[in-house]
This record gives C-alpha cells, structure tokens and sequence, in this order.
C-alpha cells in the first residue's frame, strides 16, 4: 500500500468534496449537542415533559431506518440524489422543529431530521469510496472525528446562548440554509451515478428483523423504572441479531455486504469489532451525570470535562490517520486493551465521591484514554470494510456501516440505562448508592470490551493475511 497519504493530498484530491464531506458531519454534530442543551428551555416554553427523553430516541431510529433504505435504494437514486434528498430532510426536518408549537409536533421535525442524519451518515461513507483513492480514507475519516470533537467543545455553549436567549427556534432555522448549501454542494461533486447495484428483491425479512431490533433497544432506553422489562427488551435484541444473521445467511437477497455474518469471512470481525467499539464509547453519556453527582461539578464544567473523550478520540484519529501495514495492525489490537484500561480508571476516578482537583485531573486522563482507544482503531476498521466490498455493493456496505455504527451507540445507550437503573440509581439516597451504580455502569462496559481483544487479534492476523496475499498493494 502506497504511503502518499498527506493532508495536502487529501484537501488537492477531495477538494469540495471534503468541504461537502466535513459539512455534512459538522451539521449533524453541532445539532446534536445544541439540541440536547436546548431541550430544558424548549420543554419549559412549548411543554411536553413526559415526552423529553422522546426527542434523542425517535432521532435515532429515524437516522437507523433511513440507514436501512440507503441500503436498499433503487437504481434511479444514484450517489448526487441519495445526498441532495439526505440534506433537504435534515433542512426540512430543522424546519419543522423550529416552528413546531407543541412536543409532538417537535418529534415529526425530528423523525424527519434524524432520517436526513442517518442518510447523510450512509452517503458520506458513499462518497469516500466514490470520490477519494483508497489510500486517504483514514485521513477523510480523521477529519470527520475531528468535527464531531470540535463540535463536542462547542455545541453545549452554543445551543445554551440560543435557550439564554429565548432563541431556540433559530437554532432550528439556520440550519436550513446550511442544508440546502450542502445540498448545492453535492451536486456539484457527486456523479449522477454509480457502480452500486441495488438488490434485485428487497430483503424483507432483515429489514423487519432490524426494525424490531431497534424499537427494542429504543424501548429499553426509556423504561427507566422498569429495570427487568429493559433488561428482558435488550436480551430480545439479541435473539433479533441471530435471527437477523440467520435470514441473511439463506436469503438470496441481502441486506450487508457478503461475509458479514460468516465466522470464516474478515468482514464478520471487522463489524463485531466496530460494534464493539461503538457500544464502547457510549459510557461517557453517563460521565456528566457522576461527575454533577459525586464530585460537585455544574453541569457546564461536568460537560467540558466528559469532552476529554472527543479530545481523545480527535487526537488519536489525526494522529493514526497515515498509518499504514504493522503500525495500523498493532493499532488495532491496542485499542480494545487501552479502553479497557480507560473504562476500568474511569470506574475508580470518576465512579468515586471526591472533591479534590487531583481525582479530577485522573477522571479527566482516563476520559481522554477513552477516546484515544477509539481513535486509534476507527477509521482503519471502517476503511477495511469499505476496501473488503466490491464496488457493486458500496451502497450496501456503507449503509451497513452507518448502520451498525448507529446501532451500536443504540444498543450501549439501553445496555448502560439497565446496568444503573438495575443497580438502584433511580432510588439512590446516599452517595455510596450513586458510587455503586456507577461502578455496575462502567464494570459492564469493561466486561463488554473484553469480548473485543480476542476479536480484535482476529482482525489484525486477518489483515496480515490479507497483505501476505496481495503484497503488491
């Protein structure tokens, strides 16, 4: 594999591309976190309490279910259409927050702006593999870590001088112009066609399969005093996975791009492995709340501090970005072992009642290890899915990463909600009841990235296989 990899590459090669590319990120980023800082002052002027944890959860499974039609899109949606109808519903769906009087009306804008995200998502993926050589991927996807770091430091602050204000709903608003440049942008670099061949029959049976796994998951997050029903939901999602491997495995049509559920393909551990990871770094959702609870921080300092992560995982990603053959494999089989290292340090730091600037200074070096570990192995996982498929099947292959990677943040989401609320968070009275709860939280999570080192030595002697047999790469 060739080494001329440089930033100067990427930005001559992509052009408006990366400009396209990083807008695409940078609007689904900053609407997250301004979103989220925004909700109390939005609730407080159009109601709908009962409804608050409703807005995170039908984004999501829009951005899922428009993964899953970006997998299975007809012919006549080609790679500038896919882009131009992801951009207009994200726009129209800001529209329609931003004017929205009341909650419900609120969740339709944001059904429709969570479908244009998880198109953006799939087609941003397209567009790596259609617009830029092979050997800058990495770099691409850097950047794209990058923004969402960016965007992790400055949404909060953002989105909470628009609530200040009393000017949420522009918040909403400029973000329509903002799609339709981006919009604009897309069809001036993206080909009116491609490579990609849709399916010849629509899988069914997977796309019921995953929509049953979602709601699953999205059910599970919200039942947050129904601890056994949660729990009982997410052990279904799993049942839902197997049979979802399963149709894949002996329908004639597909949803994944071949391999990705047969345990002899490099494909299977490449997804296990980026699932894994994505479960991963769904803990530090948790990270604010522990560190209001158990060491006095306000919730803009709590915020700034669980930023750590996103400063890691951009830092990591820059960094690795050009790394190439053992560099990248040594790389992968590190990750799982650093954010083990981090989630176990993020259990005795930040899952410990103190008020000192030291154990905050150790809860702050362990969140950045967090994202370190991530960063390290992201996009290199993800490129190697991209590079493992033919060109034929590169909507189902992005739609797929987008897919799982959503999914991942999903599943961690309510696998994380049932740990704390098992563990009696809801009931918590003392502060030795918080600090048990948050060590249930974060030993889950460790026990769940131990599953990812065998997997992730799978994948690095794979890829060593794989360069043995091509050594001209």
């Amino acid at each position: 594999m060739t080494t001329q990899n440089s930033w100067r590459e990427v930005f001559s090669v992509g052009g408006l591309a990366v400009a396209v590319l990083i807008g695409g990120t940078a609007l689904q980023a900053m609407e997250a976190f301004i979103t989220t800082a925004m909700l109390p002052t939005i609730v407080k002027e159009i109601g709908g309490i009962e409804l608050f944890a409703w807005n995170t959860t039908t984004f999501v499974v829009a951005s899922i279910l428009a993964t899953l039609f970006a997998a299975v899109r007809p012919a006549s949606i080609g790679p500038r259409a896919g882009y131009i109808i992801a951009a207009t519903a994200f726009g129209l769906g800001s529209l329609l927050c931003g004017l929205a009087p009341s909650m419900l009306l609120l969740l339709a804008g944001r059904f429709v702006q969570g479908f244009g995200a998880g198109l953006i998502i799939a087609q941003s993926l397209a567009m790596l593999r259609i617009v830029f050589p092979q050997r800058l991927w990495p770099r691409v996807m850097a950047l794209n870590a990058t923004v969402w770091g960016v965007a992790t430091l400055l949404g909060p602050a953002v989105g909470g001088s628009f609530a200040q204000f009393d000017l949420w709903r522009w918040a909403f608003l400029l973000i329509v112009p903002a799609a339709i440049l981006l919009a604009l942008g897309a069809w001036r670099v993206l080909p009116a066609a491609s490579d990609a061949r849709p399916p010849t029959r629509l899988p069914y049976k997977q796309i019921f399969l995953v929509t049953v796994a979602v709601l699953d998951i999205s059910v599970a997050s919200l039942l947050t005093e129904s601890p056994d029903i949660a729990g009982a939901l997410v052990m279904l999602c799993g049942v839902d996975l197997v049979l979802l491997a399963l149709a894949e495995i002996y329908s004639r049509s597909k949803l994944f791009p071949a391999g990705t559920f047969s345990l002899r393909s490099p494909m299977s551990s490449l997804f296990a492995l980026i699932l894994i990871l994505g479960i991963a770094v769904t803990s530090d959702i948790f990270v604010p709340l522990f560190l209001q609870r158990l060491h006095g921080l306000p919730p803009l300092w709590a915020g700034y501090v669980t930023a750590f992560v996103a400063a890691g995982w951009s830092i990591s990603a820059i960094t690795t970005s050009g790394w190439t053959g053992p560099r990248v494999r040594a790389a992968l089989i590190a990750s799982p072992l650093v954010l083990l290292a981090s989630t176990l340090g993020i259990a005795l730091t930040v899952a410990r009642a103190s008020g000192t600037a030291t154990d905050l200074v150790l809860a702050s070096i362990a969140l950045l290890g967090l994202g370190l570990g991530i960063g390290m192995a992201f996009q290199h996982l993800s490129t190697r899915v991209l590079a493992g498929a033919p060109a034929a099947d590169n909507d189902r292959t992005s739609a797929g990463l987008g897919m799982v990677q959503l999914f991942a943040s999903g599943l961690g989401a309510a696998i994380g909600g049932v740990a704390v609320n098992a563990a009696g968070l809801p009931t918590a009275t003392t502060t030795a009841d918080v600090e048990g709860a948050a060590r249930t939280l974060f030993l889950v999570f460790a026990a769940i990235i131990a599953i990812g080192i065998p997997i992730a030595l799978v994948v690095s002697r794979r890829d060593a296989e794989r360069v043995a047999l091509r050594p001209a790469e």
